[in-house]
């Protein structure tokens, strides 16, 4: 016969089933590793995470395997990991970090459990995925932005509009009366052009501001053929730059509800971004899919792309990338503000020297 087991074994195995089970229900990711990064102990939320890349695996062939390894699929421990700067007065750490996975953020926090003189030194890691929350406040942040420039290119664009439209409207009186041959007159034309582009750029502010505001009135539009309408507008432009034009979307009954001027707006603004992209010709594409709420259209270029660094302030207003005097950086701005404005969302994801695509998505019409 064997040994029997006494109760006192007994209930402390049965202490320890609970113990997995309630970290099993942890929804956040939770491992045990040693010093060396060697996995020791791990609950179903981590083994999850690893299942989705690699489905053959299991959970006793993942002890003693390297956390970098299983976990984030790298060849060395994360380049911004701060487990090691745990110590026995500084026993948790935590940092965010977007390292791991592509388009992931995570709050990591690490605690060790040992003595740092301990050869059995033990950390327990905890991984938050707060990609959701990173995503919602920056949104916050670009609206605030957006809401308070705008509120202060109104006030500026309002007072420069009546000097300005004084300005021009005597160059053109003059220029009117004057003889063709005074040496004065291509001055005069000088001054006509600036005042143009002065109040082109002045225009774009009032327009930016008022966009900060509700659509007051929202009628039905077909979608597929405002976007066809935009496109005739720019084809002089595209064929100029020898852009083809690659249509793949079929003729349907999309219906949404907003203002027609400002859709095409949103359009014809990504439309001439993609043309002054592609300045030695290429090929614009566009395509349609959609879920149960949203219709997704997306534009994609061939041009010359958007630099990692500097994608995330694209929608910022007054940024732009083209030299002084040839854009305002309110384009992309006033097209965010519109999209937001039907309800919609707005994406970018570009490659420097391949081209860039955005993805606009607008509220179905409910029947």
């Amino acid at each position: 016969m064997g040994t029997p087991i006494s109760k006192g074994s007994r209930d402390i195995e049965e202490l320890k089933k609970q113990w997995i089970a309630m970290i099993d229900t942890i929804a956040d990711p939770l491992v045990l590793i040693d010093k060396n990064y060697n996995i020791i102990r791990l609950n179903n939320s981590y083994l999850q995470i690893i299942l989705k890349k690699n489905p053959n695996i299991n959970y006793l062939s993942l002890i003693n395997n390297k956390c970098y390894i299983a976990f984030a699929n790298k060849d060395s421990p994360c380049k911004d990991c701060l487990l090691k700067q745990t110590n026995e007065k500084i026993t948790d750490i935590e940092w965010t970090t977007s390292e791991l996975f592509p388009d992931q953020t995570y709050t990591i926090r690490a605690h060790i459990m040992n003595n740092v003189g301990n050869n059995n030194i033990r950390y327990v890691i905890h991984y938050r995925d707060i990609t959701l929350q990173t995503q919602l406040q920056k949104r916050l942040a670009h609206a605030d932005k957006l809401a308070a420039i705008g509120k202060l290119a109104g006030g500026v664009a309002h007072e420069i509009n009546s000097p300005l439209a004084g300005i021009l409207a005597f160059t053109q009186i003059l220029l009117s009366e004057i003889d063709k041959n005074n040496r004065h007159r291509e001055d005069l034309e000088q001054i006509e052009s600036a005042a143009k582009k002065c109040k082109e750029i002045v225009d774009n502010l009032l327009s930016f501001a008022r966009h900060e505001t509700k659509i007051v009135e929202k009628h039905e539009i077909h979608l597929i053929p405002e976007i066809q309408k935009t496109l005739k507008l720019a084809k002089g432009f595209l064929q100029q730059k020898h852009i083809k034009i690659d249509w793949n979307i079929e003729n349907n009954n999309d219906i949404i509800l907003g203002d027609s001027g400002q859709i095409g707006q949103i359009f014809l603004n990504l439309i001439t971004n993609a043309i002054q992209a592609m300045q030695n010709g290429g090929v614009l594409s566009f395509e349609r899919t959609d879920d149960e709420k949203f219709i997704h259209i997306s534009i994609e270029d061939t041009g010359s792309g958007i630099k990692p660094e500097i994608i995330d302030k694209i929608f910022d207003p007054f940024f732009t990338t083209k030299p002084v005097g040839e854009g305002t950086g309110l384009g992309l701005s006033i097209t965010y503000s519109l999209v937001k404005q039907h309800g919609g969302e707005i994406s970018v994801t570009s490659i420097p020297n391949e081209g860039t695509k955005f993805t606009i998505k607008l509220p179905k019409k409910i029947e």
